[in-house]
């Protein structure tokens, strides 16, 4: 319930101020909300790991009020936080498998699949929306900070040390190939 009060917050922020500042701001309360937010389908009586809370649907809600982008972005990147920390539990049986309402398990495999393709999804749809309504310095100060916001919760919840290698190895790939891409300088 707690990821709600940080997501409304995040919505205020976005609603009232067309500041920058307070947009900012705005990006890195529902990244802090997007991290644990998915759980919500525990305290909605859904069985956990809801495909409705699982998944596109709570960052893609926020996209339907225009000036709500700000909150939309960061909701996205904490999502895709705790959707990569989903892909490595335990074992992928039970009550970590995503759910179908009134249908139950979409099976290990699909679950695999339905967590690691939206974390995905969730985490460049964030930074996507960032590079649309930052500039490149602002873009790169809020995935800073959602990173920070990221690693902190990564490094306390089950899955987390995994998720945060291949987030660590993704973000060295990119920062390489940019690298490699960007013309000398002689």
């Amino acid at each position: 319930m707690t990821a709600l009060l940080w997501l409304a917050g995040a919505i205020l922020l976005a609603e009232l101020s067309p500041d920058r500042r307070a947009r900012g701001a705005a990006v890195l309360l529902a990244c802090v909300a997007g991290t644990t937010l998915p759980d919500l389908d525990l305290s909605l009586g859904l069985v956990h790991r809801s495909i409705l809370t699982h998944g596109p649907l709570l960052p893609a809600l926020l996209l339907l009020v225009p000036r709500w982008r700000a909150a939309a972005a960061g909701l996205a990147l904490g999502v895709g936080l705790h959707l990569a920390a989903d892909t490595f539990p335990n074992a992928m049986t039970g009550y970590a498998t995503v759910k179908l309402p009134f249908a139950g398990s979409i099976g290990r495999t699909a679950s695999y699949l339905w967590l690691g393709i939206n974390a995905l999804l969730a985490t460049v749809a964030g930074a996507a929306l960032l590079a649309r309504d930052f500039p490149p310095r602002w873009m790169l100060g809020l995935l800073g900070g959602s990173a920070a916001i990221g690693v902190a919760y990564l490094f306390v919840t089950d899955g987390g040390w995994p998720a945060l290698a291949v987030y660590a190895a993704f973000g060295w790939l990119a920062v390489r190939n940019r690298k490699q891409g960007l013309p000398s300088r002689n």
